[in-house]
């Protein structure tokens, strides 16, 4: 069957048809076709509006994923893969409607390999409660997106998140051995080894990491893991200005120092804190560093945690917290976590974009920042991961009528003048494929494309998805 492109009448038709056949393959009681309960499966956290699918399933096996992506492919019906929909950048919207592949009930520690220092699990899996799951066997799954009390480890692998820790660990690809993906269609490709290193072939796996959903669905992950940090510190510097903060993110890579988490927040935020009442903060602070060193030598976190102090106090840290136990960490961490939901006082609309410039820049970029907020009629401010150039640039606002369009386009042009990319672990989704032409040559995206068209010839798996028309 042909694909029924974007013509929303002919996709809902194809899969009215299909809900019969797959209805016998997988039971009547995992699928969802009440207009109400559908709408629940239509929208992520991204600022995309939602558009509700026309039908929903919700795995219980990998048989069932290779149900419904066979069945689908037969009756030309597009299938949007879906975690637990933390996504910011619309990825999972099935804006052409179809069928939502849910697979948030394939959830299980399938192998925890303590010898080799791997774990095999399903993609529904909750990344916190994982990450538990691992810290009472003395392991470590490093990887900690914001959102890990509620997204799953499928999700994160489509995206390949990141988070706080990433400076020191890496992001989700970095500890993707191996994965089970089923292909539009129902083939199952077994990728990548449970061997450190791996030569044979391409590299399949690294390319499923990051691909959104849109070449193939997991039904299986194998993990690399790490022996848990026994021991950890955590520093809460105050900067009299941004330009400061900088200083001393710089002195403290300069010195070879490689702490697990480097959060950087602007004097905006900084504010917004005050206004939270978070007593931590000095007064005259202009910005603020978030730094947490670990490892398993007591001796090495001290000598690290003292050196990380000094530096920041060479480069005029007014002052500078230190916890070294669970309760004053969580004072500590209370000013970050506090953030998301602090800064949406400022405005009543709020987009926020995730994006990365060489770490060196990090200055050039704040600098224009600032510059954006005296030019447009919007507050802009930011906050991330300054350990490898990774920040959430915020955008707010009051007015309903107000759009922060031109903003964007002028943060993107900041970025790309500091050679930075648009995204470092939301994803492209449809949030932000138009501007993927603007950072990528017309040869590049092709290649892409032709990538999309071997796995999915059909183009139903996720589409309209990280590439424009």
């Amino acid at each position: 069957m042909t694909h029924p492109g974007l013509d929303r009448a002919r996709v809902r038709d194809a899969t009215l048809r299909l809900a019969l056949p797959l209805a016998r393959r997988v039971g009547d009681s995992h699928l969802i076709d009440d207009p109400e309960l559908l709408a629940a499966f239509g929208k992520d956290e991204s600022h995309v509006p939602p558009a509700t699918p026309d039908l929903v399933l919700k795995a219980q096996s990998e048989a069932h994923v290779i149900a419904a992506l066979q069945l689908a492919a037969e009756y030309g019906v597009p299938v949007v893969p879906r975690g637990a929909g933390t996504g910011k950048s619309g990825g999972a919207i099935p804006i052409v409607g179809g069928l939502v592949l849910d697979t948030t009930a394939l959830n299980q520690v399938l192998d925890v390999d303590r010898h080799n220092l791997l774990a095999v699990v399903q993609p529904g899996l909750i990344t916190g409660d994982f990450q538990a799951h691992l810290e009472g066997l003395g392991l470590f799954y490093p990887p900690d997106p914001n959102s890990l009390e509620t997204c799953t480890l499928g999700g994160n692998a489509a995206h390949n998140a990141g988070g706080p820790r990433a400076f020191k660990y890496g992001v989700t690809r970095n500890y993707v051995m191996a994965t089970r993906t089923a292909l539009m269609g129902g083939d199952v490709l077994a990728t990548g080894t449970r061997t450190i290193k791996r030569a044979a072939g391409y590299d399949l796996t690294s390319l499923l990491v990051g691909s959104e959903g849109t070449l193939g669905v997991f039904t299986e992950l194998t993990l690399r893991l790490v022996v848990q940090p026994t021991h950890l510190s955590t520093l809460l510097i105050c900067m009299g200005d941004e330009p400061a903060a900088g200083r001393a993110i710089a002195q403290i890579i300069a010195a070879g120092l490689v702490p697990r988490v480097l959060e950087f927040m602007d004097g905006t935020l900084v504010q917004v804190l005050r206004e939270e009442g978070v007593s931590a903060i000095a007064p005259g602070t202009g910005a603020l560093i978030l730094a947490e060193i670990d490892g398993t030598s007591e001796t090495q976190v001290e000598a690290d945690t003292l050196e990380l102090a000094e530096r920041c106090e060479d480069a005029g840290a007014l002052q500078v917290l230190m916890a070294r136990h669970g309760a004053e960490r969580e004072q500590l961490w209370a000013a970050r976590r506090l953030l998301s939901e602090a800064i949406k006082s400022r405005g009543k609309y709020k987009v926020s974009e995730d994006i990365v410039v060489p770490r060196a820049a990090a200055d050039e970029l704040l600098q224009g920042l600032r510059a954006l907020n005296e030019k447009h009629s919007a507050l802009v401010a930011a906050y991330g991961h300054a350990g490898d150039g990774n920040f959430h640039v915020n955008i707010l606002w009051d007015d309903p009528d107000y759009r922060p369009d031109a903003v964007v386009d002028d943060v993107f042009a900041l970025v790309w003048s500091l050679r930075g990319t648009i995204t470092g672990e939301h994803g492209v989704g449809l949030s932000k494929k138009a501007y993927l032409p603007k950072e990528q040559s017309a040869p590049l995206i092709d290649a892409q494309r032709r990538i999309k068209h071997a796995l999915d010839p059909l183009g139903l798996l996720n589409p309209a998805k990280i590439f424009a028309p």
